[in-house]
């Protein structure tokens, strides 16, 4: 999976513009107005909004060769959040009874709680190990001593730095729209479920 450029000469405006977005299948049913409701998604995504202010041209060329390496919105990569911040139940993922390594939706993590079905797990070999930027794209991980059962599903709490699978949101755009959307309003990225 690839990685969201970190610009050397830049870095983007702290903190980023973060949105959690719910899937929620809403009826009504009758005249007087009593509706349900079905939550579709267990865990939300998160959509982020980045800005480079004072982004050179140069800079905006990097990221606009990442948005075409990607073909746009079609294929998924990793964000850092560019600051650290206290996370509960960040979904890590779904035991399949034969995976044990798990990437974390996290980087320099600290303050850290494992938990498999809600139930807080023991580390330093005991249920599972921990390693810093042992992951895919230096992303933090964990190597469970047993491979979770089928369903099972594992979360994570932590302090640290936020890791977003995303895409870009867009599919058309050209270099100069690309660029000064980077430097004035932004560069909208869609979250999905972390893997």
């Amino acid at each position: 999976m690839a990685k969201f450029p970190e610009l050397s000469s830049i870095a983007p405006i702290e903190p980023e513009q973060t949105r959690l977005r719910w899937k929620t299948l809403v009826s009504n049913f009758d005249d007087l107005g009593y509706e349900t409701r079905k939550q579709k998604w267990l865990y939300p995504r998160r959509n982020v909004t980045i800005q480079f202010k004072g982004e050179s041209k140069a800079d905006g060329r990097t990221l606009w060769q990442f948005y075409l390496d990607r073909k746009g919105a079609y294929e998924a990569f990793n964000y850092f959040c560019g600051f650290s911040n206290i996370y509960e139940g960040e979904y890590v993922g779904t035991g399949d009874a034969s995976t044990t390594i798990f990437n974390l939706p996290a980087k320099n993590s600290s303050a850290y709680t494992v938990y498999k079905n809600g139930v807080a797990q023991s580390g330093g070999g005991v249920d599972y190990t921990f390693s810093a930027g042992g992951g895919t794209d230096g992303a933090d991980k964990i190597t469970f001593t047993t491979a979770p059962d089928a369903g099972d599903r594992i979360t994570y709490d932590f302090t640290g730095t936020l890791k977003i699978r995303c895409r870009f949101a867009e599919d058309f755009l050209d270099f100069e729209t690309f660029w000064d959307r980077a430097v004035k309003m932004g560069i909208e990225l869609a979250g999905l479920l972390n893997e």
